[in-house]
């Protein structure tokens, strides 16, 4: 997601991408975004020397709401969780180009062809060029790409809006930037998870009878398991490379972000499962995990995919306890800094949470690759105890043990 500079992050990247294209073309074209009724005197009065300055303009004149992403629960949202949506934006934008009286009056259009055809060919704005062009917004970390496509605006639609920008029609191309994600400020609320469900806590389970010729991947468990974890895999179809001595078994596991294939050695765990110890810095978040039967031959089989979800590990020491300063004990505007060490290391890009009881609290941005996490706790932080989790990428630290039945106690921050 982004925040609430993210408009202008995209009007300034505009002007960034654009300003390369048409320099292309016109080598002394500069680009800009103003307002197009004071144009003609801008181009005269900021010329070189001698009355030339061909511009092209870019002007913002309107804003809407895409209506497919506002009906679209929040991202990264688990069931029993309640998030206010972000709003999405779509961002209309109107190009023109301009040159002085005495100029060949074919540079507008030579100005608005370079600029579409830039678009043309890379009609998405890269995280790269946001960042370096507008590095006071975090636009670029949003994982839905913000794509500059050419609008449709009927002629009559094109003659009201210059009417009403008090100015005669100019030659203009109009274009949309979708989609703007603005994360909301309103904070959510994630309830703690629920230990057991009814008597036994499991549910029906079933498995196929007849023998099939290709190895099938059916369950992985624990579908949530921290680095160095074991993780059972079972299936069927897997006598062929476990345990009978013709070939062997490994686990492929990627990333979409941390990438990938992670392979690792499979051992043999009954007739229908292997068994494969997770690396101890595997990054948190959700992997795509297959398994791979090599033949002798070297030919392999492979299952479709499963997920595992790889959980972080809060390794500071717990409870955490934390000293509200005066301002912030006096001032409910104040804020609380929680700082955390955790294993695996957080890369940029993915998304980290403190969970503090039901708040969430997004972690300070980062550059790099680490293992220390800052939380600002906005409003100062009422004094109490309250259970901790991290999330990474929509995955949550344990806050209990495995069939413990309860919380642990130590699981939490003290604020005071």
């Amino acid at each position: 997601m982004s925040d609430a500079l993210a408009v202008a992050a995209v009007t300034e990247t505009l002007r960034a991408v654009l300003q390369e294209a048409v320099h292309r073309t016109v080598p002394d074209a500069r680009v800009t975004v103003r307002h197009p009724g004071r144009m003609d005197d801008d181009v005269a009065d900021e010329g070189d020397g001698d009355g030339r300055a061909p511009t092209l303009n870019l002007f913002l004149y309107r804003t809407a709401i895409d209506a497919a992403w506002r009906n679209t629960d929040p991202l990264g949202t688990h069931p029993g969780e309640t998030h206010h949506p972000a709003l999405p934006l779509v961002l209309h934008y109107l190009f023109t180009g301009y040159a002085p009286r005495d100029q060949d009056s074919t540079l507008p259009e030579r100005l608005l062809g370079a600029a579409m055809s830039a678009l043309h060919d890379r009609p998405e704005l890269p995280a790269a060029a946001l960042k370096a062009a507008a590095d006071f917004s975090d636009l670029h970390l949003q994982p839905e790409p913000v794509k500059v496509t050419p609008a449709v605006l009927p002629a009559d639609e094109m003659w009201r809006l210059w009417a009403a920008l008090g100015h005669g029609y100019r030659l203009s191309v109009p274009y949309e930037a979708r989609v703007v994600l603005i994360d909301s400020s309103v904070p959510g609320r994630t309830p703690l998870p629920v230990l057991r469900r009814g008597a036994a806590g499991s549910g029906p389970e079933a498995a196929p009878t007849a023998a099939e010729p290709w190895p099938v991947l059916h369950a992985v468990l624990p579908a949530i398991a921290p680095p160095g974890a074991d993780v059972v895999l079972s299936g069927s179809g897997f006598g062929a490379g476990v345990g009978a001595g013709v070939g062997a078994a490994s686990v492929r596991l990627t990333h979409p972000l941390l990438g990938g294939p992670v392979v690792l050695p499979a051992r043999s765990d009954g007739a229908a499962a292997v068994r494969v110890t997770l690396d101890e810095e595997l990054g948190a978040g959700h992997w795509s995990v297959v398994v791979v039967l090599t033949a002798p031959d070297g030919s392999e089989r492979t299952t479709a995919p499963r997920t595992l979800q790889v959980a972080p590990r809060i390794t500071s020491a717990l409870p955490l306890t934390v000293t509200r300063t005066a301002k912030a004990a006096k001032d409910a505007k104040g804020a609380v800094v929680l700082s955390l060490e955790c294993a695996p290391a957080v890369h940029p890009g993915q998304r980290a949470e403190l969970l503090v009881a039901d708040l969430p609290v997004l972690a300070e941005p980062f550059a790099r690759a680490t293992r220390k996490l800052r939380f600002r706790l906005a409003a100062g932080g009422l004094p109490g105890r309250y259970p901790l989790r991290l999330r990474v990428d929509g995955v949550d630290s344990p806050l209990a043990a495995p069939d413990a039945g309860r919380f642990d106690a130590d699981t939490a921050v003290v604020i005071t």
